[in-house]
């Protein structure tokens, strides 16, 4: 287990990591919400499907980010901040991942005691417990509470992050955002473009 290094940026694979968990963990909590209104069996059979399936992605994904953080020493920069708002900006982060962990947990546990069938990838049936409807609804109560706590640790760190950046114009969002890149990116994808037109526009 080597030190942690001092770096202005995260790593690639480590960035590119936290946006799969994240775009997958704000689809799970958008998604999951459907499942609270009247939906034929049919239909809840395909999403129970596809949330299983992406729950257990953005648990593989928190889990990955978690060992290269803690275990590997994953290179990550030191924000400029006092000691309140530093403990306030690690206190949520920890929580979105104990979160990121245990949201999918607690749906795969829901799963096992789901009425409806849950096929994970299509493939695995997870309700294997189906017949107890009271423990079924406390577990899924669990769940969705996590979902609600989870909601309001995201806004917490992306108003964060968007205040860091708009306002105080540090490099905390950049850290995990190659804005840089982003623009050269885009920059060349609108001068190829803009070639492309007038390879087109050129007469014969």
């Amino acid at each position: 287990m080597s030190p942690q290094r001092k770096t202005k940026r995260y790593r690639r694979a480590f960035s590119i990591g936290h946006w799969l968990m994240a775009g997958g963990f704000i689809a799970l909590l958008i998604a999951g919400q459907q499942f609270n209104f009247d939906l034929t069996d049919a239909y809840r059979a395909r999403g129970l499907k596809l949330h299983s399936s992406l729950g257990a992605i953005v648990l593989f994904t928190a889990l990955t980010l978690m060992i290269r953080r803690w275990i590997y020493k994953e290179p990550r920069p030191e924000a400029d901040l006092p000691p309140l708002k530093k403990l306030a900006a690690t206190s949520v982060q920890l929580l979105l991942y104990a979160l990121a962990v245990f949201i999918p947990l607690s749906g795969l546990a829901t799963a096992l005691f789901s009425p409806t069938p849950t096929l994970l990838f299509g493939a695995i049936n997870l309700s294997q417990l189906a017949g107890d409807p009271e423990l079924y609804a406390r577990i899924r109560s669990i769940h969705e509470t996590g979902t609600w706590l989870a909601m309001l640790m995201i806004g917490a760190h992306g108003g964060a992050a968007l205040y860091h950046h708009f306002i105080l114009k540090d490099d905390v969002l950049t850290s995990m955002l190659d804005v840089r890149k982003i623009k050269q990116w885009i920059a060349a994808k609108q001068a190829s473009r803009r070639s492309s037109e007038s390879g087109l526009k050129a007469p014969d």
